[in-house]
């Protein structure tokens, strides 16, 4: 019985450290800035179809180098109140195509009449196509019937499973296959791209949470060329994960009525190392000068917080708002372990009361990103992720307009936590931010 207890140990062990390589390890390879040849607004349907006709192409080899680019607006709106409508318009009006990438897309109020919408567009001709993340949207649990229903109506669906087997392929029919390398990667991203000539992106999900208050977040419209980069992103992931993509390809890439002047950026985190994302945003912190505004629900990366205390030190001012109370505790008291420091440096800490802010927002002086990157290792690691990144006043006047001064208006400011209790909990929580 000693034996095999002892043998029961070691495969444990041995399957735990499998585990750990696999799911926590963090690899990043240079990937920003652009290299010459990122890909390009005229050249996204050649890269496109490149990727469809790889031998095997799954979702870590959708991982493409996007080339800077340029929008004609770019419209933030804060609360599903404001952006719910507006998306669900743009779908409305959609003539062809309407895709939809996304994290949490789930059957309460909202979900619901999103996919009645897609039902009744399906019915008009459109083409409807969506990446759904199996961790959370549930399309094999809870949400199955409203999936299900999209599927028979004739949506093309794909989901990117968290836990094996991955299903590769049309759901619900999708064919298992067991890959490692996929464990624990959720897709993180919202996306969504409308007739190839409208572009929404942010951190809500498709949730009644995000409508009803209780998640304070933010979308931003986007049109212009950089469009065909997101469709892009969209369509090789969609391909990545077994969807099947036209033979023409062209429709789908419709050159923009308005190409615009404004600079902007399309990176991603891909699971395996790509995290131009994650460069991209540490670029823009750090070349701050005279202002850098953040907003993020999980700042518990290390080296975030350090590049924030960098940036005051050199004579930025720095404002970070965050919530009062976070739905996820161990990130919020990881922070708060660091609320003296930040404090020491003159950071303005905001605490938005009565609900969870949800956005991922940062203006460095005239430069705006925004996205569904999170401040911690999963996003900026492990998971996929999506980033605009725009050199843009405009867009940073309407974020500080819309977003920034009335979130700080209705905040208190943060202090650290006095009691023993708490300081021993963000300790705690702080020491464990390699896998929160």
């Amino acid at each position: 019985m000693r034996g095999k207890g002892l043998t029961l140990a070691a495969l444990s062990s041995a399957v735990l450290v499998v585990l750990h390589r696999r799911v926590l390890a963090i690899v990043r390879h240079p990937s920003w800035p652009p290299p010459p040849d990122a890909v390009t607004p005229d050249r996204a349907q050649a890269a496109t179809e490149a990727f469809a006709a790889r031998a095997t192409a799954g979702p870590r080899d959708a991982a493409l180098d996007f080339a800077w680019s340029t929008a004609a607006t770019l419209d933030p709106w804060a609360d599903g109140e404001n952006f719910f409508p507006r998306i669900l318009a743009d779908i409305e009006a959609a003539r062809s195509s309407v895709h939809i990438l996304m994290f949490g897309w789930r059957e309460g109020e909202v979900g619901m009449r999103m996919a009645s919408l897609l039902e009744r567009k399906l019915a008009d001709g459109v083409e409807v196509r969506v990446i759904v993340d199996g961790l959370g949207s549930r399309p094999y649990m809870q949400a199955r019937e409203m999936f299900s229903r999209l599927a028979a109506a004739g949506t093309e669906i794909v989901v990117n499973d968290v836990l094996p087997p991955a299903r590769v392929g049309l759901f619900p029919a999708g064919r298992p296959v067991w890959r490692l390398d996929r464990l624990g990667r959720a897709d993180h991203r919202k996306l969504y791209v409308i007739d190839g000539n409208v572009a929404w992106t942010g951190g809500a999900g498709i949730e009644d949470h995000f409508n009803d208050g209780r998640f304070h977040d933010l979308m931003v419209r986007v049109t212009g060329d950089v469009v065909r980069q997101a469709q892009a992103a969209f369509l090789t992931s969609f391909r990545g994960h077994g969807g099947p993509l036209p033979a023409d390809l062209s429709p789908l890439f419709p050159a923009p009525r308005e190409p615009g002047s404004t600079p902007i950026a399309l990176a991603q985190v891909i699971p395996g190392g790509f995290v131009a994302a994650s460069q991209a945003v540490r670029e823009q912190i750090d070349q701050a000068r005279e202002r850098l505004d953040v907003m993020n629900p999980y700042l518990t990366d290390h080296e975030s917080i350090e590049q924030l205390l960098a940036a005051a030190k050199r004579g930025v001012r720095v404002r970070l708002v965050v919530s009062e109370n976070s739905n996820n505790h161990a990130a919020t008291a990881a922070l708060k372990h660091r609320y003296a420091d930040l404090d020491a440096a003159a950071i303005e800490i905001w605490e938005v009361p009565n609900t969870v802010v949800h956005a991922k927002v940062v203006i460095a002086d005239d430069i705006v990103s925004f996205g569904t990157l999170n401040h911690d290792a999963w996003a900026l690691y492990r998971n996929s992720e999506v980033l605009m990144i725009a050199q843009s006043p405009h867009a940073a006047e309407l974020l500080s307009e819309r977003l920034f001064e009335p979130d700080i208006a209705r905040s208190k400011r943060g202090t650290a936590p006095l009691r023993t209790r708490k300081r021993l909990t963000g300790w705690l929580s702080h020491k464990l931010t390699y896998y929160l």
